[in-house]
């Protein structure tokens, strides 16, 4: 987590922005810590830093609806374009547990055989929710290349590849994040994000 003061501005832009990932490690390397999951939900002073990894082919997004078994029952029935979740203080400390949490979550949620490479290309804050308040994504692009990647548990998700021309009548059921995304992919904001942190994603057997 990272202190909110100094990092976001007040009142802080909503939606999807484009850069800012190295100066958001810059501030995990300085100031990160680790706070119990509790207390965390309840102090928006802190933000927890999310990967939300978006896998693309061509047009077609890997969409995911959460169903009854994700712990989080305040997400449960939405539609998501990422895989990701919490960074755990058992990925180590600092920029590096971060990295090594991206590369956990995504071992946790997807099947997927070949190793790929992400680029973390903007930031995503939506303060409107009580979830939302406590969050800053990290938007990571994964180009898949053809390569099949499916949903691992499948007690807490659903998935299919979905072209961007047949989201749109998933739009309402979408979290916030994801409306982002479709809205920035759909006006091409996304299309010149050829820069980025670059992170490998190992194999996911």
């Amino acid at each position: 987590m990272v202190p909110r003061q100094g990092l976001l501005p007040e009142p802080c832009w909503r939606g999807l922005q484009l850069g800012g990932v190295e100066r958001l490690l810059e501030a995990i390397r300085g100031r990160g810590r680790f706070l119990p999951r509790a207390e965390a939900e309840v102090a928006p002073e802190w933000q927890q830093v999310i990967p939300h990894l978006v896998v693309m082919d061509g047009d077609r997004l890997l969409t995911l609806r959460r169903l009854r078994g994700g712990s989080e029952r305040r997400l449960r029935g939405q539609v998501t374009l990422g895989v990701g979740g919490h960074i755990n203080s058992e990925d180590g400390e600092g920029e590096a547990a971060w990295l090594a949490g991206c590369r956990r979550e995504w071992a946790e949620e997807v099947v997927c055989l070949p190793a790929l490479e992400g680029r973390a290309v903007a930031l995503i804050k939506d303060d409107a929710g009580e979830v939302g308040r406590v969050h800053l994504g990290v938007l990571v692009l994964v180009p898949s290349g053809g390569a099949p990647v499916e949903v691992r548990e499948r007690d807490k998700l659903e998935g299919a590849m979905v072209a961007l021309p047949d989201l749109g009548s998933l739009y309402l059921e979408m979290e916030t994040w994801s409306q982002f995304i479709y809205d920035a992919l759909l006006g091409g904001q996304l299309s010149s994000a050829s820069d980025g942190i670059r992170l490998h994603l190992p194999s996911a057997p």
